[in-house]
């Protein structure tokens, strides 16, 4: 069919849309797409994927990014997820900039929401690019989001192809659309102990949580094999549990010949004012006693829903899916068990080497080491490998081909590590893009290690106890904006550089002294055009500064911008998983602000902007400042040279005054930045600041 006719059918198709239900205008979409064009040779459909979002905030909105690769010369999209609608409310969308006409529809059908796109003209985007941010609430629960293929064309996409329209080939179904979840408030993750070196006796065998948090009722089924271990009647129970509540644990028959110890723990129903039970990470609910004789048994959880289950304080149960993620095996054993053997998740600069360290734990007397490592070649190109640990007695063996890596180690004598040595260290050259690094557990000899001596292989089941994979990928950002109050020039509607333009600001980071203490080592060539100053910044997993994971100093735009070193750039954090983090910005003289929310963190970070107004800022309206009415911008309070949050005389008596009269200089005295310390610091900012507090947790 002639370019010029398909065009036709689908400008009637885009004008239809404003007609019909847009479920009814997918279909036709599909229909069309699949009526006019073939199927593609060559290439194959996008690789779409819905993430996995852990732990949204309750009631707020939230952001459910759909992220593609191999996305090339596209110009028809047909897509159709499905989700649970009491867990989520859709809300919005945001496309990609790259399209014109996309249209999104969750609201006709609630628990559905229907994508499509079409254009007379191709788009080509890259690996992992956002293709649409979908926007929701999250009303507590959890849910899949399945793409939907109950009939074919449900999810399609069309290779623009000169106008052919050509459909791509999306088969097996699972392969290019990959499902995501989303996961709120959920059960702990509860695992039993791997128990090497036991003797004839008795023996205690702990249960540990962690994320142990607003529970009200447990309910555990643990199988083991009596041959191995016989349970005495007998436990110790954490005592915050028994006095919350009552316990109920005995064991009973099971299944070819083994038994069940049945763990149960209620709150007390006759306090209804206690609350539900919160413990520390780590902690042992309840200590098993048993009697071993000899051999090897699992400790596996039994999970058939309520055999396995939280409840909140309200008696809702808590989600515990996929039971991999919340309920870890053990395992009781005379014989030595295998190293644990760790690959880290890392932060790549595309085109630079990218170092791994292979960590071990409980590496002892070991005498033979096998490992097989699996990555993806288009992601990591294979350099080399370093071994500071191993004897050098020993015949070392590594190579890597093909998106796998093999090492192999042997001695004539055995040795062991301290917990959390560095094995061996691999080294690839990131090329760009994501992926994991995943120790091959497919059989039993590709990871494997012996004993010296003997060279008999070590226990290492469950395989996912003992080898822990990793990650690539490229560095996380904050997309911030903010403004401080002592430059603002409100006729300009943003802050002044006369810092930068006097040569004052410095090269080197200045946070590196009290009360921060942050030992960066960020320094700049020069200072790039359009800087007003140098800021903190911090990720936190909570409000409190205990739950600090990353730091790092940027550079501050006239605009409000927060930059990386280039002061372009958005400010970059090395080493961390995406995810839902507390943003929290300092300045040298000015009140520290925080996110009023965790907001999402991730490579293709959205614009938190505290210049909103109080909404945006932990402290409201106690830490920032309307600076320009007009536009309704607020900022930080300036003023906190003590940099403790409050604005009081010690910030006049021990920073102004010394400093006065200071021209030109880099003083935290300087209140609005011109570089002089002067009456006008004190007049125009401190006396109508004196008093602002914002004690940041």
């Amino acid at each position: 069919m002639a370019c010029s006719s398909l065009s036709k059918i689908f400008t009637v198709w885009c004008f239809r849309l404003n007609l019909f239900t847009m479920k009814a205008a997918i279909i036709l979409l599909s229909g069309l797409l699949g009526f006019l064009a073939g199927t593609a040779l060559g290439q194959n459909a996008p690789v779409t994927t819905a993430p996995h979002v852990y732990n949204p905030p309750v009631g707020q909105v939230f952001t459910v990014p759909i992220t593609v690769t191999n996305f090339e010369d596209i110009g028809g999209i047909s897509l159709i997820f499905e989700y649970n609608p009491a867990v989520l409310s859709y809300q919005g969308f945001v496309p990609n900039a790259a399209f014109n006409g996309f249209v999104v529809n969750g609201t006709t059908e609630p628990g559905r929401v229907i994508i499509s796109w079409y254009a007379l003209y191709g788009v080509t985007l890259p690996d992992d690019a956002h293709l649409v941010d979908i926007k929701f609430v999250n009303n507590g629960g959890s849910t899949p989001i399945t793409w939907f293929s109950p009939e074919e064309g449900s999810c399609e996409y069309a290779k623009y192809d000169n106008g052919a329209y050509t459909v791509l080939n999306d088969s097996p179904f699972s392969t290019y659309y990959i499902n995501g979840q989303v996961t709120s408030p959920a059960a702990p993750l509860t695992w039993a102990p791997i128990i090497t070196h036991a003797v004839p006796g008795s023996l205690d065998v702990p249960v540990m949580v962690n994320g142990f948090s607003d529970v009200g009722a447990i309910s555990l089924t643990m199988e083991y094999d009596p041959a191995v271990i016989t349970y005495q009647d007998l436990y110790t129970a954490n005592p915050v549990l028994s006095a919350a509540g009552a316990w109920l644990i005995g064991s009973q028959d099971a299944p070819n010949g083994k038994k069940y110890i049945r763990i149960s723990w209620t709150k007390n129903e006759q306090l209804p004012s206690l609350p539900a039970v919160n413990l520390p990470d780590n902690s042992v609910i309840v200590n098993l006693k048993f009697n071993y004789i000899s051999g090897t048994t699992a400790l596996t959880w039994i999970d058939d829903g309520p055999s396995c289950e939280y409840a909140d304080g309200l008696y809702n149960a808590l989600p515990d899916s996929p039971t991999s993620e919340y309920y870890q095996d053990g395992l009781v054993t005379g014989e030595q068990y295998s190293p644990r053997t760790e690959i880290p998740c890392i932060t790549g600069i595309v085109g630079q080497p990218v170092v791994f360290p292979v960590r071990v734990y409980g590496f002892s007397n070991i005498g033979s080491i096998s490992l097989t490592l699996n990555y993806n070649p288009s992601v990591l190109t294979w350099q080399s490998v370093s071994t500071p640990n191993i004897p050098i007695s020993w015949t070392v063996d590594a190579s890597g081909t093909a998106g796998t890596f093999i090492f192999g180690a042997m001695g004539g004598a055995g040795f062991s590590l301290p917990d959390g040595s560095i094995l061996f260290n691999i080294t690839f050259i990131y090329n760009g893009g994501s992926c994991l690094l995943t120790w091959n557990d497919n059989d039993p000899i590709s990871c494997e290690y012996s004993e010296a001596g003997t060279f008999i292989p070590l226990y290492d089941l469950p395989r996912e106890t003992f080898y822990i994979d990793g990650c690539v990928g490229p560095a996380l950002t904050i997309n911030g904006k903010t403004f401080l109050e002592g430059p603002y020039k409100t006729a300009a509607s943003e802050m002044s550089t006369t810092l930068n333009s006097l040569n004052q600001l410095p090269l080197h980071q200045p946070y590196n002294a009290l009360p921060w203490n942050y030992s960066g080592t960020e320094v700049l060539s020069s200072v790039p055009a359009d800087i007003t100053d140098w800021v903190l910044v911090q990720l936190r997993t909570g409000q409190s500064s205990a739950t600090t994971i990353a730091t790092r100093a940027g550079l501050l735009n006239k605009n409000g911008a927060i930059t990386d070193l280039d002061g372009s750039s958005l400010l970059s954090f090395s080493g961390i998983m995406p995810g839902y983090y507390y943003l929290v910005v300092y300045h040298r003289n000015h009140i520290a602000v925080m996110s009023s929310v965790a907001i999402q963190v991730n490579p293709f970070t959205s614009l938190y902007d505290f210049s909103v107004g109080p909404s945006a800022n932990y402290g409201g309206a106690n830490g920032l400042k309307l600076l320009d009415a007009g536009i309704n911008r607020w900022g930080m309070f300036a003023c906190d040279a003590s940099n403790d949050q409050n604005i009081y005389v010690n910030d006049y008596t021990d920073f102004w005054v010394p400093d006065f009269g200071l021209n030109p200089g880099y003083s935290r005295g300087d209140f609005n930045m011109d570089g002089k310390v002067y009456v006008d610091d004190y007049t125009d900012l401190w006396v109508p600041n004196f008093g602002i507090t914002n004690v940041l947790p």
